[in-house]
This record gives structure tokens, sequence and C-alpha cells, in this order.
């Protein structure tokens, strides 16, 4: 799916306000798309606990993806005056959390008890998933509003690549991390301006990597130059370079590439392989319910994805119609205005006929005669 990367031959995109921000944070150290992100997310907390901690919707939200996730929760600690927003929520999703963890205790107590035999068959693995303290889960409402935000500023960087004030702001900066470029290469690789904003981050990685080589020269006892502020920051620098700014990207420890991983491992050692024993008919019913696991661990994966484009998608239809409302109003002031000044001129223009009327009149009247005569 592309970020909706556009052009405008004849005279160029109009610059708005992600184009100022993403300018903006190029002037701090990292990648500056991690970096409005990061501000963006701490926003979007800082609002919802604020002002929609008793919303019905909110609330709905929050329970369907079990509150947030580990990025966004050690962010609200951070947030001024979170505590008593964070409470109420936090409150309420444990309770729903307490209920759903003693009904499948309930339920494997009957379970244990009514099906021992399908136990014995198919080993630990046969818990159902319907148990599962977060069956159903979608994504943190926190990062769905961040990735439509991604989506936005990596727009930007598209859109204004070539234009002198952004190629400016992005040559002071440390450049875009590497894995936002490999998002824009992987979404919109025909975009025209892409090799231009490629080579311009290469040459900026390029600039961090001389500093590193600096960096490791310096450690040498027989070099006696001292290190300097950007060389000494040039390690961390490079981290964040490489993998985003912490939490941004998360990590693989349960993510998609730990499931690949795994399945790879599971499809590579088969059943004659000397690494597994040939399976009885019970190992064969193991391995197939292992399989149907993955694919429902993939679907599941799209249908978070899923859920995540729509929620974009509504937060752009509801900016679009807070756009239309805030434009129907100023059209209306407009309109008001013009009405007030035909108005007055109207009133002006009758009083100027009033007063050639008079003008008129005394200069017909009869000159008055001098006294005395």
């Amino acid at each position: 799916m592309g970020l909706g990367f556009t052009t405008h031959a004849a005279r160029g995109p109009s610059k708005f306000w992600g184009y100022f921000r993403l300018v903006d944070a190029c002037a701090e150290p990292g990648c500056p798309v991690c970096r409005c992100l990061r501000t963006d997310s701490a926003r979007y907390l800082d609002g919802l606990l604020y002002e929609h901690v008793n919303d019905p919707g909110t609330r709905a939200r929050l329970h369907a993806s079990r509150g947030f996730c580990g990025w966004h929760a050690s962010m609200v600690p951070q947030l001024r005056d979170s505590g008593f927003g964070t409470a109420i929520i936090v409150e309420d999703l444990l309770g729903g959390i307490v209920a759903r963890a003693r009904e499948a205790a309930g339920r494997l107590e009957r379970e244990r008890a009514r099906r021992p035999w399908l136990r014995r068959l198919l080993g630990r693995a046969a818990i159902p998933a319907w148990l599962a303290l977060d069956r159903g889960r979608i994504v943190c409402p926190a990062c769905a509003f961040t990735r439509a935000a991604e989506a936005r500023y990596l727009s930007v960087a598209l859109q204004f690549a070539g234009d002198p004030e952004f190629d400016r702001a992005l040559e002071r900066s440390d450049g875009l991390c590497v894995p936002h470029v490999a998002r824009l290469v992987v979404t919109e690789p025909g975009a025209p301006t892409l090799p231009a904003l490629l080579a311009r981050c290469a040459a900026l990685w390029e600039r961090l990597r001389r500093t590193l080589e600096a960096f490791g020269d310096k450690h040498d006892y027989r070099n006696r130059e001292p290190i300097t502020d950007e060389e000494a920051r040039s390690w961390r620098l490079a981290l964040e370079v490489l993998a985003g700014a912490p939490g941004v990207f998360g990590n693989d420890l349960h993510g998609p590439a730990a499931r690949a991983e795994r399945a790879r491992f599971s499809d590579d050692v088969g059943p004659g392989d000397p690494a597994r024993p040939e399976p009885d008919d019970g190992e064969a019913l193991r391995f197939e319910k292992a399989r149907l696991e993955r694919r429902l661990t993939e679907l599941t994966a799209q249908l978070g994805e899923a859920s995540s484009r729509a929620a974009a998608l509504h937060y752009r239809l509801w900016a679009t119609l807070e756009d239309r409302r805030v434009l129907e109003l100023n059209l209306a002031g407009e309109r008001a205005a013009a009405g007030m000044w035909e108005r007055t001129a109207a009133d002006l223009r009758t009083q100027n006929e009033a007063l050639r009327r008079e003008c008129e009149a005394l200069r017909d009247a009869p000159a008055p005669r001098a006294a005395g005569r």
C-alpha cells in the first residue's frame, strides 16, 4: 500500500503543517520522522488522558486492544499529570482482564475433567484458542494514530525532496533512519523524487560512518587528538540510524519476524530429518495443529493491519470534515462581513446623496441682501 505520494508539475506541492513539523525536526538529533512520531504519540496520549478517559468509544477501543502497546505504555508516565486519567483507564482494563482470567481458569478445569484423552493425545498444545487472554486483540490505538502520521511524514519527505528549503534542513540533520527509508523503497518505488532522497540519505550515512571511523582511530594509544562531541555521540546515533528511534519499530521477540523464524525452522526440519523422530499419529496431529495456528496467526496479523488502515482512514475522514467545518465557518464569517460592508456602503451612498442635495439647494438659494439697503 502506497503512501499517497503525488506531484504537482506546474507549481509544486503546497507546504502545510506536516512539512514545517518535519523541517523543524531536522534540527534535532536522530531521524526527523522518528522525532515527529514520538512527539505526535505523546500529544495523542496526553489528549486522550485529559479529555477522553470517560468517552465510551475510547473505552471500547482500549478494551479491544487491551490498552496500549509496550512503547506507548512506557511513554505515559513521562507525561505531566497523567496519573489520574491513567488510573481510571487501567482500573477498567484490569477489571475486564480479571473476568477473562477467571473464566479461562474455570473452563480449563472443566476441560481437564471432561476430556483427558484429548489432553493425552495432543499434549499441552491442546489449550483452546478461546482461553488466550489476548484473543481478538486489535492494534494499540496510539499505534494506529502514529502509523497514519508516519505515512504523512514519509509522504512529505518524498513530495519535497529537491525543495531547496527542505534539502537544506535535511542536510543539517542526521538523515532519515534506515527502516523509514526502507519503507519508502517498498511502498513508493516509482516515486520520481525517491532516487534523490536515497542519494542524500546515503551521503548523510557516509558522513556518520566517517565520524565513527575517526572515533575508532582516536582510541589508538598513539593518537593524541581529542575526541570531539560529534564523535563521542556517533555510535549512539548510528544505532538509531540502523534501527530507528527506541520504541518506534519495536523488537523481534514476539513479532512477525519471530513467528516467521519459528515457521521456517518447523518447515526446514521435516519428519524425515534425523533432528526429528518419525511422528506417530498424535505427533502428526500436533504438526497439523501448529500449521493451522501459524495460518491463524498470519490471518490475525492481516486483520490487525486492516484495522489499523481503517483507523487511519477514519482519522483522515474526521480531519477532512473538521477542516471543512472550519472553512464553512470562515466562509460564513466572510459573507457576514461582506454584507456588513455592503450595508455600510449603501448608508454612505445615501448620506452622500443627501449632502449633495443640500449643497445644490444652498447653491440655488438667493443670496441674502445686505443690511440697511
